[in-house]
């Protein structure tokens, strides 16, 4: 369900990325483990991007990502709230311009600053 992906912009270094455009804003991926998900729903609750939601019968709930949806920011707010570890950001996202990730390391529980 995810985009594939594309070769960032050149932009002036003043330049503000542009949220909804893909070649100035590069999203990370979302990997869901439906086999350890619990159906809590944590995760939906803190995505500060949106994308995640709860789909299947009442009484066996499983998260997923949204239909067309991008945004995913690598903040791993899901993977903090999973005690399943079931959902994750397995990318980092990139912005174009003077916006640098600092890359401090792979996705792991708990994340070490």
């Amino acid at each position: 369900m995810t985009a594939p992906r594309v070769e960032k912009a050149v932009v002036p270094p003043d330049h503000l990325p542009i949220w909804d455009d893909p070649h100035q804003a590069l999203y990370s991926q979302v990997t869901i483990e439906l086999d350890k998900c619990d159906g809590c729903r944590l995760c939906a609750v803190v995505c500060p991007a949106n994308i995640l939601e709860m789909y299947g019968p009442k009484d066996n709930l499983k998260v997923r990502l949204k239909a067309d949806v991008s945004g995913c920011m690598s903040c791993n707010n899901c993977l903090a709230v999973c005690v399943a570890q079931g959902v994750f950001a397995t990318e980092p996202y990139d912005f174009v311009g003077v916006y640098e990730q600092k890359r401090i390391g792979p996705f792991e529980f708990p994340r070490r600053f």
